[in-house]
């Protein structure tokens, strides 16, 4: 009995770390994605190196904090920069995945990449508690990442880091 419960608790600790994804810091090279948004088309991050791209990260929960981020991105920068979405749908079961992508579709013209599987959310650092904002430069190296709501603050800073992305 004693043997099987340090076995459990072993194997139980190896599944966790197997999932737990380091966490990315700024100078690291953006993990790679290839995903399908809403709309079908594919987003590679390969294809995106001639633009300063932020991926504004969320799960089904921290999805409803993206707005505020997206939008004054878009008033800001406009088509100078790629702003895209990309939603953590792990939790979505195959059978209901038409649903979310329509409802999504239904919801919102901005491109939002849907990773049913959950592990580019996670390796952006997704939380289910707030958004997590991270931009790229037209290299692949990230510049800034911010985990927090939407605040004067917070968006100045990462303006800073896609303003000197940008030059």
């Amino acid at each position: 009995m004693r043997t099987a419960i340090i076995v459990l608790t072993i194997l139980t600790a190896i599944s966790t770390a197997a999932l737990t994804q380091p966490d990315i810091k700024i100078g690291d090279r953006a993990p790679n994605f290839d995903l399908k948004d809403q709309f079908g088309k594919t987003w590679k991050l390969p294809e995106l190196a001639d633009k300063v791209t932020v991926l504004v990260v969320a799960t089904s929960d921290s999805g409803r904090l993206m707005g505020p981020w997206v939008d004054s991105l878009k008033s800001r920068y406009s088509d100078r920069i790629t702003i895209l979405g990309l939603l953590d749908l792990k939790s979505i079961p195959s059978i209901g995945r038409g649903i979310a992508r329509s409802r999504i579709k239904k919801e919102t013209k901005d491109p939002m990449m849907l990773d049913f599987s959950g592990g580019t959310a996670r390796s952006y650092g997704v939380s289910s508690k707030t958004p997590t904002v991270v931009v790229i430069d037209k290299t692949g190296v990230i510049r800034a990442i911010a985990r927090h709501v939407f605040d004067k603050a917070t968006f100045n800073e990462v303006n800073a880091a896609i303003d000197e992305a940008l030059k």
